[in-house]
């Protein structure tokens, strides 16, 4: 009786070991499926940070076109200001 319940004993401590393995298995696949998806996501809103950027200094370059004083006397004013805040910091 006692050779028996070891032998069932090994059995479920058997199936338990295979139960284990197809939900570790089961676990990576959804891991290894999400991290695909955030991988997708990040490379699209890269693509969509690539391009509002193009997109904003094709913009500059336009307003620097039509308005070449005025585009010289903002940098210098923006200069100035950062000037003046950076040396009251010290």
């Amino acid at each position: 009786m006692a050779d028996q319940d070891v032998d069932k004993l090994r059995s479920e401590v058997t199936k338990l070991r295979e139960d284990m393995r197809s939900i570790t298995e089961t676990l990576q696949e959804i891991a290894a499926g999400r991290a695909e998806q955030g991988y997708d996501r990040v490379k699209d809103g890269v693509g969509q940070a690539r391009d509002s950027a193009r997109k904003a200094g094709h913009a500059v370059e336009s307003q620097i076109e039509d308005k070449p004083f005025s585009s010289v006397l903002l940098t210098f004013v923006i200069g100035l200001i950062t000037g003046l805040l950076v040396q009251s910091r010290r």
